[in-house]
């Protein structure tokens, strides 16, 4: 048993404030677009729903990228 507990790493919260940022961006411009239109909700929900997608990629690529990064286990890597 290790004498330290793992360490998630300073770079997980820095993944949610890139994915969030992206998400509320995407909102932002859709209340933009429903404000110069006057289609309230219309652009709101759709770039909404587009920026929960696109979080979630690059929340996916971030974890990927993490990933790579992880160290191998003291013994080796296990086959």
């Amino acid at each position: 048993m290790p004498s330290d507990p793992p360490s998630k790493g300073p770079s997980v919260p820095m993944g949610f404030m890139v994915a969030g940022s992206e998400m509320a961006s995407f909102t932002l411009f859709g209340l933009l677009l429903d404000y110069v239109f006057g289609t309230m909700p219309a652009f709101t929900i759709g770039l909404t729903l587009l920026g929960v997608v696109a979080a979630f990629f690059q929340l996916m690529r971030i974890a990927k990228i993490l990933a790579r990064k992880k160290p191998d286990p003291p013994g080796g890597p296990e086959e």
